[in-house]
């Protein structure tokens, strides 16, 4: 046998270097990185956009710290409409103008509860300065549903100005005393 023409186990040990390298260079390379930096500074300012008091506030309301929320005591009447004409007011306190919108948040009683049916419908209209509505928000019921309103499209609010939430409320004939509590967010764009 002649050992001199047997070359296949230096290919092995070749193939084996070269396949022990490759791994070496796979995991060297795999935890190869790098890094980025990111430093946010966070101030705590104003809200350009607040809720300010209307001239019809509903007695027993209350508006928040930093006009950033408010508690509307509204009340509805059977078999009537009872009108909210300015209870409420969105106020720019910016230089600049900004976007905002009403949506939904929740609403109880909830649906499929029988109380809702006590009630037809709550409306929330936006009025620009002059009195022109720019959006409603309006829910209604359907017996023992509510149909909860989309949000609103987005509105420009100019600088400097207040608009007007005005409400309509309205109860079925024989309504009894049940009472709805509505969260409603008011999104601003910055």
């Amino acid at each position: 046998m002649n050992l001199r023409n047997n070359r296949s186990p230096k290919k092995a040990v070749k193939l084996l270097i070269l396949l022990l390298s490759s791994l070496l260079i796979a995991s060297a390379s795999a935890s190869v990185y790098y890094s980025m930096i990111m430093q946010p500074t966070v101030t705590i300012t104003s809200a350009t956009i607040v809720f300010a008091t209307g001239n019809d506030w509903p007695s027993g309301s209350t508006i928040g710290t930093n006009s950033t929320w408010v508690s509307l005591a509204l009340k509805a009447y059977p078999n009537a409409t009872l009108t909210y004409d300015q209870p409420l007011n969105i106020s720019n306190t910016d230089a600049a103008s900004h976007n905002f919108r009403l949506r939904h948040i929740s609403i109880t009683p909830a649906t499929g509860q029988s109380a809702v049916g006590n009630f037809t419908s709550i409306n929330f209209v936006v009025q620009n300065t002059t009195g022109v509505s720019q959006a409603s928000f309006n829910y209604t019921t359907t017996g023992t549903s509510w149909n909860t309103p989309s949000p609103t499209g987005y509105m420009t609010l100019p600088a400097n100005t207040q608009w007007i939430i005005h409400v309509d409320t309205t109860a079925v004939a024989g309504a009894n005393a049940v009472t709805a509590n509505l969260q409603i967010a008011l999104d601003v764009q910055q």
